[in-house]
């Protein structure tokens, strides 16, 4: 690919909604992704990287992959749905270690990963990378089965990544929403949740908020740095 490629990786089913959108941008190609295949269609995406980039190896063409994909939201198994997000990201650290060592993961995590409701510092002031949510449990609730996903990935994500020579960062953002692309729909749960507060409709669950845009923003930045 060149310098600047970028595959974006969605679920089948919005391939085409994506296509469509990004069809006057030829530095991005739309590829299906499918977080429960063991890895098979991000190699597949990382192979076609690689072969239209140079030589076909990882020693010509340097890649980043962002993990964004995470399922958040009520659903009807809700610790099945965490153990995927665990398995999910597992596969993709796997998946970057057959193309080290120019290759660089940067995990979407969360504050979730950090602690849970209630759960102080470990030093008593502030929250550190020494902090991990060690009170959220699998199948209580929704949301306590998402907050023990996302510590629970970064964790996984971290010792396979050390095992197997990835180099990998990880952002913990809180409740992170914004406005949707110019021209673009957005299906965000999260946006829904921020609506039902605004017209009173649900108790406010989270004032520990994040501008999407500085994500993206911090996602970028996380990618290109060197240490």
């Amino acid at each position: 690919c060149s310098e600047d490629e970028i595959i974006c990786l969605v679920r089948e089913q919005r391939v085409k909604e994506q296509v469509n959108y990004w069809e006057n941008d030829e530095k991005v190609r739309v590829m299906p992704y499918d977080m429960l295949d063991g890895g098979k269609t991000l190699d597949e995406a990382l192979k076609c990287a690689y072969e239209t980039g140079g030589s076909g190896t990882a020693s010509d063409t340097t890649c980043c992959i962002y993990h964004v994909a995470s399922v958040f939201g009520p659903t009807e198994d809700h610790k099945q749905t965490a153990l995927d997000n665990v398995m999910g990201t597992e596969a993709v650290i796997r998946c970057a270690a057959k193309y080290a060592p120019n290759i660089k993961v940067v995990v979407t995590s969360s504050m979730a990963a950090v602690r849970a409701t209630d759960q102080t510092p470990t030093n008593g002031k502030f929250y550190t990378h020494e902090d991990w949510n060690a009170k959220s449990e699998l199948g209580k609730n929704w949301g306590q089965s998402y907050q023990w996903s996302k510590a629970e990935s970064e964790r996984r994500a971290w010792e396979i990544s050390k095992e197997l020579e990835v180099d990998m960062a990880s952002l913990c953002p809180s409740f992170v929403f914004g406005p949707p692309a110019e021209g673009s729909t957005s299906s965000s749960y999260s946006i829904a949740l921020v609506g039902q507060w605004v017209r009173g409709e649900s108790e406010v669950q989270s004032r520990l908020c994040v501008d999407v845009r500085d994500a993206a923003l911090a996602h970028v930045r996380a990618g290109r740095r060197s240490e």
